[in-house]
């Protein structure tokens, strides 16, 4: 049994950011949060929440940055004391790096997707799916990856699974969606850039509109950064919001990614998405460890999770920084890229026609 009570993540409605310095301040100064600094020798200093969050993104730099630039999978488990790895788990699944799998909501404007390795593609997608098939309502799903070229981990899972994943995340991310939503028909395909020379800028959307009740995309975005990395899970979600979805105040947004990287993927959506469009936002993870797939299943490690304790504090830091700012100079919903939507959707009529001729 969790030796803590769950600390709730930050709650967003769309109402404004009020409250998410009350969450965030909690999540921060909570037991868990306690107990997990002190068995690594750490105390906030609790002279306030933003103080507390520089601390421990510092204290977390020293203590539990395993990645060091590294890709997640390619992250070496680190031995730690028994103590060190039972209560390590405990505090992580208590600050919300467990399984959340129950949507709040009946229905939701959109279901979006995060991609990752092959495997985590088709997990994802497939439980995406299982939610619409279950009763929970969605006008759209999209499912976001990026051009980053499939490594060995990638095509054993296409192996195993049977499925043509293309060269890049973004292909896998679109073949998985067409085999959870049995989509046999061909997509209407907006691109630019070349992901062989500058994958940092090149781009891609396909949208799939003959299969299921629900239009289905896949996304790959260009990176803010593209002479120095690839695009990110902050660069898609803000291209796909700014570019693809056309949020409005009012949409809700149900992300799904896995059960380990909820809290900060969770925040981060609040950061992009919820904040700037007045938008609601969930986040459900489906955990690795209970796949029915012997080949799919991943237990966690405790210096995994301290990792991704890590990534949620740095994200919970943004969250607080942005939803401070937004109350001393309120946000308005944003209208960036009508034009280039509007073009988007102008093309899509225009192959329509085309192909009705």
């Amino acid at each position: 049994m969790p030796e803590f009570a769950p600390v709730r993540l930050p709650h967003y409605d769309g109402q404004g950011p009020h409250s998410l310095l009350a969450d965030v301040a909690a999540w921060t100064g909570s037991e868990p949060m306690h107990r997990l600094l002190a068995l690594f020798g750490g105390s906030l200093p609790g002279t306030g929440t933003a103080e507390d969050l520089a601390y421990l993104e510092a204290f977390s730099a020293d203590h539990w940055d395993f990645r060091a630039g590294r890709e997640r999978h390619e992250t070496a488990p680190q031995p730690l004391t028994p103590e060190h790895e039972h209560s390590a788990t405990q505090a992580a699944l208590a600050l919300g790096l467990g399984a959340v799998a129950t949507p709040r909501l009946p229905h939701y404007t959109h279901v979006l997707v995060l991609g990752g390795l092959v495997a985590s593609c088709l997990f994802r997608t497939r439980f995406a799916a299982e939610l619409l098939e279950s009763g929970i309502g969605a006008d759209h799903v999209t499912g976001v990856g990026g051009f980053r070229p499939l490594g060995e981990p990638d095509l054993e899972s296409a192996v195993l699974s049977g499925i043509d994943c293309g060269g890049y995340e973004v292909d896998a991310i679109e073949a998985s969606l067409k085999r959870a939503f049995k989509i046999t028909g061909d997509p209407l395909v907006d691109e630019g850039g070349d992901p062989r020379r500058d994958p940092g800028r090149a781009w891609k959307v396909a949208t799939y509109t003959d299969g299921p009740a629900t239009t289905v995309r896949a996304v790959a975005a260009p990176s803010s950064q593209p002479g120095r990395r690839r695009a990110d899970t902050v660069d898609t979600c803000r291209f796909w919001a700014d570019r693809v979805a056309d949020l409005t105040p009012g949409d809700s947004v149900l992300v799904v990614t896995s059960a380990p990287y909820t809290a900060f993927q969770h925040c981060d959506a609040i950061t992009h998405m919820g904040l700037p469009y007045g938008c609601i936002v969930d986040t459900v993870g489906v955990d690795p460890a209970t796949l029915p797939e012997p080949h799919f299943r991943k237990h966690h490690t405790a210096s995994g999770y301290l990792q991704e304790v890590r990534s949620a504090i740095r994200s919970m830091r943004r969250l607080y920084h942005t939803a401070y700012a937004a109350i001393q100079t309120p946000i308005r919903p944003v209208e960036t890229a009508v034009g280039w939507r509007l073009t988007l959707k102008g093309r899509h009529e225009r192959r329509r026609r085309s192909q009705d001729r």
